[in-house]
């Protein structure tokens, strides 16, 4: 249901600055030594889905989806009787009274077609409004942390900005911790 994604012109940001920060780190440094690149890796997914708010949010979340699901379920059911009766009678029917019935039967799923698809468009837009906030606190702990601790990169693991990471870091259960604190504190 949560899912986080990164826009694909972040991940070739993302991966130009990590060939830029590379770089230096093979040359020498004032001191003749050679640059350290530190780099972590955060799964802000599993992070959304643990943090206290994000429990939260989720719970809200299926608890939307479940209401809607039942109110049209009700509404399909009602359909389709309606259809199941139709069938029935349509034997019996003059065909003038038949095509109006069917004409009015295709208007109704069609609209219920409709509110289906705006209930899922509505869903995702309450799953976007509930989560930004979390993701952009997330982001902000993920920063701090970065600056605190001199990481020169930090990447999101699930979104493919990685193929291959040697002695990462995974950040996400401290961003995890991080934010919860934070979130105690204020």
């Amino acid at each position: 249901m949560f899912r986080y994604t990164v826009p694909a012109a972040t991940l070739v940001l993302a991966s130009g600055l990590f060939i830029y920060n590379l770089a230096p780190s093979f040359a020498a440094d004032a001191t003749g030594g050679a640059q350290v690149v530190k780099y972590g890796v955060v799964d802000l997914q599993h992070a959304l889905e643990t943090v206290e708010e994000g429990k939260k949010a989720k719970a809200q979340l299926q608890k939307d989806v479940t209401s809607k699901q039942a109110a049209l379920e009700k509404q399909r059911n009602a359909l389709q009787k309606e259809a199941e009766e139709f069938d029935k009678k349509a034997a019996i029917m003059n065909e003038t009274a038949r095509a109006a019935r069917q004409a009015e039967l295709q208007k109704k799923f069609a609209e219920f077609q409709k509110t289906y698809g705006e209930s899922q468009m509505d869903v995702q837009k309450r799953e976007r409004d509930l989560t930004k906030p979390i993701i952009d606190a997330l982001r902000a702990v993920v920063e701090g942390i970065g600056k605190a601790e001199n990481f020169s990169l930090v990447f999101e693991r699930n979104e493919g900005a990685i193929l291959y990471a040697r002695d990462a870091t995974d950040l996400t259960a401290r961003v995890i911790e991080a934010y919860n604190k934070k979130g105690k504190k204020g």
